[in-house]
């Protein structure tokens, strides 16, 4: 059974539902990632030879090149500290850095997170103080 004014009934219907969709697409497209997504990979402290690694499993790894030995005989090493991550919003996080030392606790700092691209602005509030230290990271990988 043809008939041309049931087709022609439908149209505006399926014209809607396309419209919806696309919308739809628009919206979902437009939403950027998580900053406890987006912050995975490798990072570098702008103006400084400082590194961190944010990892899928909560895990943080900092590299941070020294330079060790009497002077003539000097060389460059690479100094590393473990750590781990958790993000209590959208933007805040909790990081526990080791020290390295058995006798000392875990530094503890609060951060608060903007991720733009390949940029991120990272404020530091350590326990006990008012003042945030602020730094700017980009991305390495």
């Amino acid at each position: 059974m043809n008939n041309p004014s049931f087709k022609r009934n439908r149209f505006p219907s399926l014209l809607i539902v396309a419209l919806f969709g696309c919308c739809a697409a628009l919206v979902l497209s437009s939403c950027s990632k998580k900053a406890s997504t987006a912050i995975i990979g490798k990072w570098q402290v702008q103006g400084s030879k400082e590194r961190v690694e944010f990892r899928k499993d909560g895990t943080v790894i900092t590299t941070q090149d020294i330079t060790a030995g009497p002077p003539g005989n000097t060389r460059s090493l690479e100094q590393e500290t473990t750590g781990t991550y958790t993000f209590t919003d959208g933007s805040h996080m909790n990081l526990q850095i080791n020290t390295g030392d058995t006798n000392q606790p875990a530094i503890s700092v609060s951060c608060e997170i903007q991720i733009h691209g390949d940029k991120m602005d990272v404020a530091v509030t350590a326990p006990g103080e008012k003042q945030q230290h602020k730094a700017i990271f980009k991305r390495l990988q």
